[in-house]
């Protein structure tokens, strides 16, 4: 047996002991939810069933979660026009960080579930941060309303306890993959707290912004009276057949899940003044684009959402 020989088995036999060795230090945990869904509230209402999976990957302190989700849906009601149509939707977030993580709570930071995955038997909390992306694909008149957001989040958690904070934009910009739209649900602020109860219980309590605006029209010039502080701002027009296609909803939620079904409220107000308010401070920071029409003079309305599912589960802990 020659010298190159044996220097290729002991690297194979490094290779292979240092496998085993960190397969017996990585701990994975992962679950997947099937769901049918019912939202009923005064700018959406729809059917939907869905599959939503997630996972952790842990090895010492270093932790990786992922989730992946995809729904479709009958609405007969969409961002608060009243019309009949089928959508599906789907997204995909990543986090890295530090903790055991064996909780799965950083399914809560899921966009399009309110459903949660957890294990109450884990007690290693995580710290960290992540991105993702989500799409929404609607049909007909709102086709082009379907648009991609990107995400950041923030996560963190001891045994049962979990506090979370997503931003989602329609913003282009490296990891943070929107599809650079700059209107429709172009902004989404969401800051939320979780419990776990008890074997079979968990409590969600959380703050959320939402955003929507009108698709701007490019071949005029954003002189539009509406929004512009007496004519010192440019403000863009906007195309049919919804050129007053306006929310800026501001509201706090609350989840309460227990064995095989979930009940999410949310409660709030629709204000085009505070949204045009939030939006304006952002574009005008920036210097980049001009405002949008919001009807600030609007009053303010209700805004309330009720959604009720039916899930079944099953989770792996290896």
């Amino acid at each position: 047996m020659n010298i190159r020989t044996v220097k290729i088995l002991i690297s194979i036999c490094i290779f292979l002991n240092c496998s085993l060795l960190l397969s017996q230090n990585i701990n994975a945990d992962g679950g997947v939810l099937l769901k049918a869904e019912i939202t009923l509230g005064n700018q959406n209402q729809w059917l939907k069933v869905g599959v939503f999976g997630f996972g952790t990957l842990n090895y010492g302190d270093l932790s990786l979660e992922s989730g992946i989700s995809f729904a479709s849906y009958q609405f007969a009601k969409r961002h608060t026009l009243r019309m009949n149509g089928f959508a599906y939707s789907y997204e995909f977030f990543a986090l890295g960080g530090i903790g055991k993580n064996s909780n799965l709570l950083g399914s809560s930071v899921s966009n399009m579930n309110n459903a949660i995955l957890f294990n109450p038997l884990g007690k290693g909390g995580f710290n960290g941060l992540g991105f993702g992306f989500s799409k929404d694909h609607l049909p007909d008149k709102l086709k082009s309303y379907g648009l991609r957001r990107g995400a950041i989040f923030m996560r963190f958690s001891n045994a049962s306890h979990n506090i979370h904070l997503a931003f989602l934009n329609d913003v282009k910009l490296g990891w943070f993959n929107g599809q650079g739209t700059d209107y429709g649900v172009t902004g989404t602020l969401d800051i939320g707290f979780t419990k776990i109860q008890d074997n079979k219980t968990i409590y969600q309590l959380g703050f959320g912004v939402d955003l929507f605006t009108s698709r701007p029209d490019y071949s005029k010039s954003p002189r539009n009276p509406i929004n512009s502080d007496d004519r010192r701002k440019n403000v863009w027009y906007t195309l049919g057949p919804y050129k007053d296609f306006f929310y800026g909803n501001l509201y706090g939620y609350g989840t309460y899940q227990d064995d095989g079904y979930s009940i999410h409220t949310r409660l709030g107000i629709n204000s085009q003044k505070a949204g045009a308010y939030i939006q304006n401070t952002l574009h005008d920071g920036k210097g980049l684009n001009p405002r949008f029409p919001w009807k600030v003079e609007t009053a303010d309305k209700l805004y309330f959402e009720v959604t009720g599912d039916i899930f079944h589960k099953s989770s792996t802990d290896e």
